[in-house]
This record gives C-alpha cells, structure tokens and sequence, in this order.
C-alpha cells in the first residue's frame, strides 16, 4: 500500500511538473501571466491544435482565440485555487488521479497492441494473396504450355 502511494505521489508530481511548470524555455514568448504562472505562445498553440483535433467544428477566427485563451486563463486560476486549498492531495482526487493513469496506460497498451497485431494481420493478408497470386499465374502458364507426359514411365520402375 505504501508503495503503491509513493508511485502515486511520484506520478503527481510528475504530472504537477509538466502541466503546471512556473518556468517555460526562455525562448517561447509569454502570451499570458496568470499570477505566478507564464502561458507561453507555444504552449497556447499546442492546447488550441489539440482543441481543433478534438472539436472539428470549431473554427478558428481572432475570436475565436481570444474565447479559448479566457477559457486558459479561468482553468489555471481553479487550478490555481485547488492547490492552494490542497485539493490536489486529497485522497479522493489521488484515487482519481490513480484510476485515470492506470486506465491510460491499459488503453496505450491495447492501442500499441492492436498496431502490432494489424500490421501483422495486415502483412499475413498480403502474403496470402501474394501466394495466391503466383499460384494462379503458375497455372495459367501450365494451361498455355504444351505438356506431355508418359504416364507409363511414370509409373515403371
């Protein structure tokens, strides 16, 4: 049990380091200061590619950007005020939290699993008919060719 609480700690403090970082590379522009936190540019554009991958209505006019960098900013001030009430070590959210990475790691599992077992399925069907292939145009060459066989020598000794 208790290692199985380090892990999770461990994996929240991980995931606290690459999603809420106070210090982004120097050479990303700052587009936004949420108190102690910086939005960088870069940042900005990777969540609003993965928004448009994930709504493909959404459509993406100066409007557009300015309501999805509000939306940015209102989520890391909750995150922001979670933290500072402790939200984020309570045990309920850790369970949460251990569930949620379990669930991903099986579903990477299952994904890395079914590419494999695709490419394998998908190689064996090429195979197959590659085989079948050859074995028609064999036969189509046996039935143009002129074949003569003496049966009786065949079967001599």
């Amino acid at each position: 049990m208790k290692a199985h609480f380090s892990y999770s700690l461990l994996f929240l403090l991980l995931l606290s380091l690459f999603c809420c970082s106070q210090e982004k590379p120097v050479e990303s522009k700052i587009l936004a200061r949420i108190n102690d936190y910086n939005l960088t540019l870069d940042e900005f554009h990777h969540q609003l590619a993965a928004e448009l991958e994930f709504d493909k209505d959404f459509k993406l006019t100066e409007e557009a950007k300015q309501e999805f960098l509000e939306e940015l900013i209102v989520k890391e001030l909750l995150i922001q005020e979670a933290k500072k009430l402790k939200l984020d070590r309570k045990d309920k959210f850790i369970r949460t939290i251990e569930r949620y990475w379990e669930s991903t790691l099986i579903r990477d599992l299952m994904d890395l699993k079914s590419k494999e077992i695709q490419k394998d399925i998908g190689q064996e069907i090429k195979e197959k008919k590659k085989t079948r292939m050859l074995e028609e145009w064999i036969g189509d060459l046996r039935k143009n060719a002129k074949i003569e066989i003496d049966q009786e020598l065949l079967y001599k000794n």
